[in-house]
């Protein structure tokens, strides 16, 4: 089962500053998490984001007791060292502070993993193997990025629009729900949306919105 971890605003600790652990913290940013990561060396990508001011580094040696002596509460804890038994204890460490804990490569003593995940404007796909093989999972999440059109991207910016209109028209969510189907299997709006007009398929989404609450009273 995937589940997507709201982690804007919130603290992350991403603990290993080599490949795995850069492409960890690249996926916290994406879900607009506060990151700190801590290893004795950072790869160029690392240090290039500290000095934006993306992410805060520190260069430490990462031991048993670490974790429990940070200044700040992380939300999660992602651990990409290559040392097993070091990872195990610094996993157990984390979820003694109540923090959620992803060790990379080591299901078996993690809360959560991370999937692959296909990126095209603000669409987000999962794609996991449950760590049967992370190469496959990064092949289909190219595939699914390909499949997404323009159109599926003007429909979401669409949706965000309707949803927030709908909200102030109709009052039972099972009738949003409705409502914001039907928009969706509209032709007239799609027909619209594969032209770019997305100012018509605003006015029309309006129209099926305040249609919707009329034929409900």
């Amino acid at each position: 089962m995937l589940i997507d971890i709201l982690l804007e605003g919130q603290q992350a600790l991403v603990v290993g500053g080599g490949k795995v652990g850069e492409r960890k913290t690249l996926q916290l940013l994406d879900a607009g998490a506060k990151i700190t990561v801590v290893s004795k060396e950072f790869t160029e990508e690392l240090v290039d984001l500290s000095r934006g001011g993306n992410v805060n580094l520190e260069r430490a040696e990462v031991s048993e007791g670490y974790i429990v002596g940070l200044k700040f509460q992380p939300k999660v804890v992602i651990v990409a060292l290559d040392d097993r038994p070091l990872n195990k204890k610094i996993a157990e460490e984390a979820r003694s502070i109540g923090a959620l804990v992803s060790v990379v490569d080591d299901p078996s003593i993690s809360d959560f993993a991370m999937p692959a995940v296909a990126k095209v404007g603000d669409i987000r796909i999962g794609v996991s193997t449950r760590g049967s093989s992370p190469a496959m999972a990064g092949v289909i999440r190219r595939r699914v990025e390909k499949m997404i059109t323009k159109k599926d991207l003007l429909q979401v910016e669409l949706q965000k629009y309707a949803r927030s209109l709908a909200k102030k028209y109709i009052s039972s969510h099972e009738e949003r729900r409705k409502v914001l189907s039907s928009i969706i299997e509209n032709g007239e709006v799609g027909s619209f949306l594969e032209d770019g007009k997305m100012d018509e398929a605003r006015n029309l989404a309006k129209n099926i919105i305040i249609q919707g609450k009329r034929s409900r009273k």
